[in-house]
């Protein structure tokens, strides 16, 4: 039994207020205006559906996929009685003779199907018969179809391998159009007859909008496809991959494609909108209802975009009547600050478009300007150290000087609000000096010394009261932290954000966050008067410039010339402005607000270009997409381990995406992602060490070398997770170790080799052995030491000839046991100790190819079961024993290739249980014994509708079944039951 199925979203539907999804087999339903989730159902057998289609008179859906369509109905949600389901099946899914591209509905109890090879038949779904079939003289291999129901016929489109659309009539059994243009095989073909147009998309990347020309008939009618005249419009390019489906709404033409972009067009042929979206995966499915948009993904997420965010997208505004502005700020009222280069400061009203001037007494052209946390206080100080603070009225629209004074702490190079009541100064010797607000008067809180470097001054600051903490950082992209009461740096952080200091620090409760310019989010720990690195987040964005919301989910910053606000909780793009770039003044806020009797979300963008101010207003409701079904990895998973607490699974995930990803679930529905991290090429490899009751040791490797290690650490009390990075190791350098000596430099010839697999062995509290099994045939041995923070190679070990594969770790009569297996399917034992020897203890050959899975079960002191499965889709058991003077022979084998048809990718041990998966999506359940020799007998067989198994690993073992996951392209939880009296 499925209890949580997520791989690629094939089929998406809007039906009256429910957004229905096909997910592998599975349709699952939820509710389009609170976004919940309603049902999920089993709708066909081992085939993904690729189409839902609704009766127009009835509550009934078409569903079909592969060779497989069934019928559904959908009950009225209001009288339902409790515990009843929503979705029900009429019918057992109904096999036909050929893979189907369309359906429609042609009465209550019959559907008209389209094949691939271009032959339509129809069905009975009452009695499940076939009643009639019509093939076409047009034999043609199809890659999508289309059906169009008529008063006296069935209009077929038929898209076909040799990059044309034909057009014939079912029942009249002869073609009357053929539309030719396009460059490559059809993918999808979508029609609205009202307004006279077809649209094809192809592998091409173009899509083609066609003209229908056909006067005096209805479009329902025989007559007015015959005569009509089919001519194409618009050639449309706007994909830079292959176009997989489009779809037709009132005022746009919508199409997706492999890129992960959605393009709108106008029905002139403009693009009007082009979004980004699914993490970079292909999209595969999409549907309007002329006021939201769906789409399905390659990143097993479904996504509710507002078509309002094609026209509403912002409110523009261009400032002119104020001159020479040179820095800008919001404030509180979301009025603006203006300092410009005339020695005054300009509080300019937005809603009354009234400006007020205030004269500046400066001597210095070198002014700062700098407004605190909550926008009400603003601070001028220049070079000289004349400093003025005016704070905004809460009940007006204007501000007053509440402090004119000269500071005399030399030429200050640098001012920053730390919150609301402190203000951190920087002056050219490098002191620090923090000012705390009373009343109308500031007063010296703290004074620091900022270390010699090249550009001695502040670029970001956070401080902590409670903790008595100050961090700031440099402009040489240092980060330093400050204890109250010591000038000099408690702790120093090098290059934290590359050569370029931290754009913002905030400290939350015992947190430091702090953003940069090199694309990253970090993130930090103080307690006890220490401070610890933690973790980083990536982003899609170079310039990370700050937070506009206090939970720190909204991170603002640029790409080079556009300005983009990304939700990090749900790994979304709200917003991207074409201003020009970061290096202009600038300044953006969000705030909610009351729109007709509702409040809204809004955030506001202010920037400078061209000389004048430009205000933009984006309402989020408007513009923002929800995730239906949160997405995850957007390419294969190579790896995956699970991890149980009481109230939730985690799943620890690696993939051909470079992501390491950290995502729980609840529930047999919900599935969010915690933590993401990036690596530099696919993660093959992945294991976990416990080190406490929720806090593991995860290593996970893959390609360039690349081998990096974090402490994971679940708080079951918050349902949050907290993570250390260790280490990032590369076994020939990082590319600035290896360039660094570029005078002596040579020329590499050996390509950098891939982590195909490591296990993780413990040498005491603070020290590991990672054994790495390599593609170059090379076993590695690393020494991890975690108080340092530091790897190194300990040993080379070069006995295999070809790519060691997998790797195995066992302790049997107080030995340690690793297991090597290789392409040419050896399988190779070595004692563990301080050193390994160079030969391995005993080698034996049980596969005919590579060894994609291993496990190893043992049986008493001296004897163990050995398990492997691989490229030969044989399973092969070994019964080996220890002998003395350390030796091991075999004393049974068995092997049987009846259970699957493809390479065999997982096997587990569960006591005298065994568990295997495939390549061909199946998940066997064995049983086995071993004495003196080995039986092993089948039990059961599920399917899984992940495409592409990689492994599986067991989440729980229950008294009557297993919970076990299966990974490949998505993620599947199988309940699997046991065999009585096992």
């Amino acid at each position: 039994m499925s209890l949580l199925t997520r791989t690629d979203v094939t089929a998406v539907k809007i039906y009256n207020q429910y957004i229905l999804a096909g997910i592998g087999s599975n349709v699952e339903i939820f509710n389009r205006d609170s976004e919940k989730y309603m049902q999920k159902i089993c709708t066909l057998r081992g085939q993904k559906i690729y189409g839902i289609v609704p009766s127009r008179c009835f509550s009934k859906l078409l569903v079909f996929g592969g060779k497989q369509f069934t019928v559904l109905t959908l009950n009225d949600a209001s009288e339902l009685e409790d515990n009843c389901d929503l979705l029900l099946r009429e019918t057992e899914p109904l096999v036909c003779d050929d893979w189907i591209h369309s359906g429609i509905w042609l009465s209550n109890d019959k559907v008209a199907l389209l094949s691939a090879h271009n032959i339509v038949q129809i069905w009975n779904s009452v009695t499940q018969t076939l009643e009639d079939q019509y093939i076409n003289k047009e034999n043609s291999i199809l890659y999508s179809g289309l059906l169009l129901k008529l008063q006296d016929d069935i209009l077929v489109f038929s898209g076909t391998v040799f990059s044309e659309v034909i057009l014939h009539l079912c029942y009249a059994k002869k073609s009357i159009h053929y539309l030719k243009g396009h460059k490559g095989v059809i993918f999808s073909i979508s029609c609205e007859p009202e307004k006279n147009i077809i649209v094809t998309t192809s592998d091409d990347r173009s899509v083609r909008v066609w003209t229908i020309n056909s006067s005096n008939f209805n479009y329902k009618s025989k007559a007015y496809w015959e005569n009509a005249k089919i001519n194409c419009l618009y050639e449309l390019y706007g994909h830079t991959a292959r176009v997989m489906r489009s779809c037709i709404a009132d005022d746009y033409i919508i199409s997706i494609g492999e890129d992960s972009r959605i393009c709108f067009w106008n029905y002139q042929g403009m693009l009007l909108r082009k979004l980004e979206s699914h993490q970079n995966a292909c999209l595969w499915s999409l549907d309007t209802d002329n006021k939201y948009l769906v789409t399905g993904g390659g990143d097993c997420g479904v996504i509710l975009h507002p078509l309002t965010l094609v026209t509403e997208y912002s409110h523009k505004e261009i400032i002119t009547d104020v001159l020479s502005p040179k820095k800008v700020d919001f404030t509180a009222r979301k009025n603006i600050v203006i300092m410009t280069e005339r020695n005054e400061i300009i509080y300019y009203n937005l809603n009354a478009k009234s400006s007020t001037v205030y004269e500046l007494n400066h001597t210095s052209t070198y002014k700062l300007l700098s407004v605190s946390s909550c926008k009400q206080i603003i601070a001028v100080v220049d070079m000289n150290g004349k400093l003025d603070i005016f704070i905004e009225n809460c009940k007006k629209d204007e501000i007053s000087r509440v402090i004119d004074t000269t500071l005399t702490l030399g030429k200050i190079l640098s001012l920053q609000w730390a919150g609301n009541r402190h203000l951190v100064l920087c002056s050219d010797n490098g002191n620090i000096t923090i000012l705390a607000s009373k009343q109308n008067e500031f007063e010296v809180l703290q004074t620091f010394l900022l270390p010699p470097s090249k550009e001695r001054w502040l670029t970001a600051s956070g401080i902590s009261v409670e903790n008595k903490i100050l961090a700031v950082s440099d402009r040489c992209g240092h980060i330093y932290i400050y204890g109250f009461g010591i000038k000099e740096p408690l702790k120093t952080f090098k290059k934290v954000h590359g050569k370029y200091g931290a754009t913002s620090i905030t400290i939350k409760h015992n947190e430091i966050i702090t953003t940069g310019r090199d694309g990253s989010v970090k993130y930090f720990t103080y307690s006890n008067e220490s401070t610890k690195y933690m973790m980083a987040k990536n982003l899609e964005f170079q310039w990370v410039e700050k937070f506009l919301d206090k939970e720190e989910n909204f991170v603002c910053g640029f790409q080079e010339r556009t300005f983009i606000v990304f939700d990090l909780k749900n790994n979304l793009k709200l917003i991207e402005v074409n201003c020009g770039g970061g290096h202009r003044s600038w300044d953006a806020v969000r705030y909610f607000d009351k729109v007709n009797g509702y409040y809204g979300e809004f955030i506001k963008l202010m920037y400078i270009k061209n000389s004048s101010l430009n205000v933009e207003l984006f309402q989020l409701r408007k513009i923002t997409s929800a995730n239906i079904i949160n997405g995850t990895h957007s390419k294969e998973i190579n790896c995956l381990k699970t991890f149980k607490n009481i109230s939730e699974i985690f799943f620890i995930s690696g993939g051909e995406d470079t992501t390491l990803r950290i995502s729980s679930s609840n529930s047999n529905v919900t599935f969010k992602e915690k933590a993401n991290f990036k690596q530099l090429s696919s993660i093959r490899t992945l294991k976990t060490f416990s080190l406490d009751k929720n806090k593991v040791l995860l290593v996970s490797a893959g390609g360039r070398a690349q081998i990096c290690a974090k402490i994971i650490i679940f708080q079951t009390d918050t349902n949050k997770i907290m993570c250390e990075e260790i280490i990032d190791y590369q076994i020939k350098g990082t590319d600035k170790e290896r360039n660094r000596n570029w005078k002596n430099r040579s020329i590499d010839f050996d390509p950098e080799t891939r982590i195909m697999d490591l296990e993780i062995s413990k040498i005491d509290e603070f020290n590991f052995l990672i054994n790495a099994a390599c593609s170059d045939a090379v076993l590695r041995i690393f020494e991890l030491k975690l108080d340092e923070k530091s790897m190194n190679m300990v040993q080379e070990i070069k006995y295999h000839k070809t790519c060691i594969l997998k790797t195995n770790l066992f302790r049997i009569s107080n030995r340690n046991v690793l297991v090597t297996t290789t392409t040419r399917g050896f399988v190779a034992f070595w004692e563990i100790n301080t050193k390994i020897v160079e030969i391995p203890i005993f080698e034996t050959k049980t596969n005919k190819s590579g060894i994609n899975c291993i496990d190893i079960k043992v049986i008493d002191d001296n004897r163990f079961l050995l398990a492997t499965g691989g490229d030969d889709n044989a399973i092969h058991l070994v019964l080996l024993q220890f002998n003395e003077f350390n030796s091991i022979e075999v004393i049974y084998s068995w092997s049987s290739d009846k259970f699957h048809c493809s390479q065999i990718t997982g096997l587990k041990i569960i006591d005298n249980l065994m568990i295997s998966t495939s390549i061909d999506e199946r998940i066997t359940l064995l049983k086995w014994s071993a004495n003196i020799d080995i039986k092993c007998e089948f039990i059961s067989q599920s399917y899984s509708d992940v495409p592409d198994i990689q492994g599986l690993d067991i989440i729980d073992t229950l008294s009557d079944s297993i919970v076990v996951c299966v990974f490949g392209k998505g993620v599947e939880v199988i309940k699997l039951s046991k065999p009585m009296q096992v």
